[in-house]
């Protein structure tokens, strides 16, 4: 895997086309890793990586959904005090 930085890829776009492997694009100043590029014609090996990856984020953000509880009991609560 090839590592590339921010600046090198903002000062040079022209990198992007002439690689053909993976690439981790990188803060240099704090190594840290920012991103992945992958190539279009890799893209196909990590198809179901990806649906994997969209499968997880569906069931986390659905799970936080599930579990508010929209049920308003103060209806409730006023026709108990009636009867």
């Amino acid at each position: 895997m090839i590592q590339l930085g921010i600046s090198d890829i903002s000062k040079n776009p022209s990198l992007i086309d002439k690689v053909d492997d993976l690439v981790e694009i990188l803060n240099k100043k704090t190594k840290e890793v920012k991103g992945v590029f992958i190539p279009r014609e890799l893209l196909s090996n990590f198809d179901a990586i990806f649906k994997e990856i969209e499968y997880k984020n569906f069931v986390k953000r659905n799970h936080a959904i599930q579990n508010e509880s929209n049920e308003d009991d103060t209806l409730l609560d006023g026709l108990d005090d009636r009867y």
